[in-house]
C-alpha cells in the first residue's frame, strides 16, 4: 500500500534513435577495426548514453565505468572459456574438472558483473551498490535452477522468485536497500499462462497438420519426403513466431510483478505498468525490422524498447524528494562504500 503523502514520479526517456545510431555506428566500426578490443569502451559509451537519457523527478542517471576494467573482465572470461574449449579438444577427462570449477566460478562472475554495473551507476551523484555473498549467488543461479529442472519445471516459478529476490534485495542506493516481496503463487500464475499459451499453440499446429496426413499417406517415398519437409516448415515457422511472442509476454509480466513489488528504504515504491502484448509487439517488430534492414534498424529498436519500458515505470516517493536525496548523499559520504573495488569487473553477464 502506498502512503497518502507519496508522490508519483514517472520515468522519462529522452533518447532518440538517430542520436544513438551515430554512437552505435562509430562503436561498431571501431570494434571491427580493433578486432573487438574497442567493444569494451563501446559498452561504456552506450550505457552512458542510455543512463544519461533516463530521467526521474527531473534528474538523469549517469554511468562512470572504465572501458579498461570491462576489457580486463572480458579477457578473464575468454581465458576461462578458452581453457574449457582446449580441454574438450585435447583432454576430455579435464572437462569434468572445468564443470565443477564452473559451478563455483560462475557465481563470482555474476556477482562481480552486477556489482560493477551497480557501483558505476549513479543518480544525482549518489552511487548504487550490490552486496551479496558468493554462496547466495550459487544458490540463486545454480542450486535453484537445478531444482527447477529436476522437478520437471514444477518448482521453476519458485526458482525464478529466488533469483529475482537475490538480484533486487541485494541492491542499494546510498546504503538504503531495495526489497522485493511477492507471493510465489503470482509467479506460478505467470508460468501457468505461459503453459496455456503453449498448449493453444500446439492445438493450432496439430489442427493445421492433421488434414495434411492423408496427403502424405497416399504419396510415394519422394512425395512423403517432400510432404515431410513441408510439414516441418509449417511447424517450425509458426513455432519461432510463437516463441518470439510468448517469451516477451512472460518476461514483461515478470518485470511488472517484480518491479511493482519492490520497495526502496521501506517507504518508496516502484511500479511497472507495461502491456505484455504491446511489449511483445515491440520486440517482434523490432526483430523483423532489424533483419529486413540488415541490422541498421538496431539503434532505433533499442531506443524504442527502452522508451516503452521506462515510460511505463513510476517511482512513488514518500515525503520531499529533494531533502531525501540530500539525506542519502550525506549517508553515502559517511559510509564510504568501496565504489572502486579492484575485484569488480564486468564480464558481460
Amino acid at each position: 500500500m502506498l502512503q497518502d503523502d507519496a508522490t508519483a514520479h514517472p520515468f522519462e526517456f529522452h533518447g532518440r534513435g538517430g542520436e544513438y545510431f551515430r554512437i552505435w555506428i562509430v562503436n561498431l566500426a571501431l570494434s571491427i577495426i580493433t578486432l573487438g578490443i574497442f567493444s569494451a569502451w563501446a559498452k561504456v559509451r552506450t550505457k552512458r548514453y542510455f543512463n544519461g537519457s533516463t530521467f526521474v523527478a527531473g534528474h538523469n542517471f549517469d554511468y562512470h565505468a572504465s572501458g579498461y576494467r570491462i576489457l580486463i573482465g572480458r579477457v578473464i572470461a575468454l581465458t576461462l572459456l578458452l581453457g574449457y574449449q582446449l580441454s574438450v579438444v585435447f583432454f576430455k577427462p579435464l572437462v569434468l574438472v572445468w564443470v565443477i570449477v564452473g559451478l563455483f566460478v560462475v557465481p563470482w562472475l555474476i556477482i562481480s558483473s552486477i556489482r560493477f554495473n551497480a557501483r558505476n551507476t549513479s543518480y544525482r551523484n549518489v552511487r548504487f551498490n550490490f552486496s551479496a555473498a558468493d554462496m547466495e549467488a550459487f544458490v540463486a543461479y545454480i542450486v535453484w535452477p537445478i531444482v527447477g529442472f529436476c522437478t520437471f519445471g514444477l518448482l521453476w516459478p519458485l526458482a525464478q522468485q529466488k533469483k529475482d529476490y537475490f538480484y533486487v534485495n541485494n541492491h542499494n542506493y546510498g546504503g538504503r536497500y531495495f526489497e522485493a516481496n511477492f507471493s510465489v503463487w503470482r509467479m506460478y500464475t505467470i508460468f501457468a499462462i505461459a503453459l496455456g499459451l503453449m498448449i493453444v499453440f500446439l492445438v493450432v499446429i496439430v489442427a493445421i497438420l492433421v488434414p495434411l496426413v492423408p496427403l502424405i499417406l497416399h504419396k510415394g517415398n519422394a512425395g512423403v519426403a517432400a510432404a515431410g519437409h513441408l510439414l516441418g516448415l509449417i511447424f517450425v515457422v509458426p513455432f519461432y513466431i510463437a516463441m518470439g511472442m510468448i517469451a516477451p509476454l512472460i518476461h514483461t509480466m515478470i518485470v511488472n510483478l517484480v518491479t511493482s513489488a519492490t520497495v526502496f528504504d521501506e517507504k518508496h515504491r516502484l511500479q511497472s505498468t507495461m502491456s505484455p502484448f504491446m511489449m511483445a509487439w515491440i520486440m517482434v517488430s523490432n526483430a523483423l525490422l532489424t533483419i529486413i534492414t540488415l541490422g541498421l534498424f538496431y539503434p532505433w529498436a533499442k531506443v524504442r524498447a527502452a522508451r516503452y519500458q521506462l515510460e511505463h515505470t513510476t517511482l512513488f516517493i514518500t515525503g520531499d524528494a529533494e531533502s531525501y536525496v540530500s539525506e542519502v548523499f550525506e549517508t553515502q559520504s559517511a559510509v564510504g562504500e568501496e565504489i572502486g573495488s579492484f575485484f569488480s569487473f564486468d564480464f558481460g553477464l
